[in-house]
């Protein structure tokens, strides 16, 4: 059979890419996933972080009987406009100090990436596998895939290596002190964002000068139980505040992932157990098993992403 048999040019699939990703897990502690990572160490290119992945389901294979949940950072314009501006912040960053040794020594894999949570930057990042025969797992690596360091020149009077660290999407700032005895970990994202913002007034509009005895306000009152009246104060008295805590950021506190899968194994689902798709920002996703799984347990998670346009998968910028 010659290529006449082949399938037409116009049905070319484009940029073949590895879009099931299978990771190892083992024991009852949370874990986390980076997709992009994932994706560069499976497909031998180079995926930003800076993206909105796509999940189109998720699977869980586990022998005993468990549940995992998976988290990811919530997907809201919180999300994305603090993600702008500490990548923003980094790159201005990055550019003074290339500006000023006249470039040619950014590495050609330079990109933005942050942690999930600062449990995240602690824990680390499951590398994604290959399978054997009799189903072992073959681990695949990254020659290198670091997280941005931010290099503050606030209170360094150049005697003294500058302050730096690391980033997180999700919680409050890790370290301890402040100005020149400051010892920043990682700071949050999310909490930097709401804490150098502004924003709303508490009260609006104001109303504390209305005068309910004005003639005028009274003109067409005509009812002897005073129901004009009634009705001006309870419109003075609610709908004046905004219908959500103007002190708390979504992603702000350490408690804040979005939940989008529970999982769970038993005898009757043959060990298997299959979840919808979901979007992760940044390609992040905290792996949650609930407490009481053995120390030893083994487990695995497929992901399978949408694919698309972007060296074979469907993606989005953030920024």
């Amino acid at each position: 059979m010659g290529r006449e048999n082949l399938p037409a040019k116009k049905y070319k699939k484009g940029t073949p890419a590895q879009i099931r990703l299978s990771f190892e897990f083992t024991g009852g502690t949370t874990q986390f996933i980076d997709l992009a990572r994932a994706l560069s160490q499976i497909n031998r290119k180079a995926y930003s972080q800076g993206v909105y992945y796509y999940v189109n389901s998720v699977e869980y294979y586990d022998n005993a009987d468990n549940v995992v949940n998976l988290h990811v950072i919530p997907d809201t314009w919180v999300t994305r406009a603090a993600y702008r501006r500490a990548r923003g912040l980094y790159e201005e960053l990055s550019n003074r100090a290339l500006d000023t040794a006249g470039g040619g020594i950014e590495g050609k894999y330079h990109d933005f990436r942050v942690y999930m949570s600062d449990l995240h930057r602690t824990t680390g990042s499951k590398n994604a596998s290959f399978h054997n025969v009799n189903d072992l797992p073959d681990a695949v690596f990254s020659e290198e895939w670091n997280y941005s360091q931010f290099v503050t020149a606030d209170v360094n009077d150049g005697s003294s290596p500058a302050d730096e660290f690391y980033a997180h999407m999700i919680g409050p700032e890790t370290g301890s002190g402040s100005g020149a005895s400051s010892n920043v970990t990682s700071v949050g994202i999310i909490e930097s964002y709401a804490t150098t913002r502004g924003t709303v007034n508490a009260v609006t509009p104001n109303t504390g000068n209305i005068d309910l005895s004005d003639p005028l306000l009274n003109l067409l009152d005509y009812s002897p139980e005073e129901v004009q009246n009634d009705v001006i104060t309870n419109l003075k008295g609610s709908y004046d505040e905004p219908p959500y805590d103007i002190d708390v950021y979504p992603g702000q506190r350490a408690g804040h992932m979005q939940h989008v899968a529970r999982l769970v194994t038993s005898a009757g689902v043959a060990r298997v157990q299959y979840g919808a798709g979901f979007c992760a920002p940044l390609g992040l996703i905290c792996v949650d098993p609930i407490d009481g799984m053995d120390p030893q347990n083994d487990y695995r998670i497929v992901i399978n992403l949408a694919p698309g346009t972007y060296h074979g998968v469907y993606a989005e910028r953030m920024a």
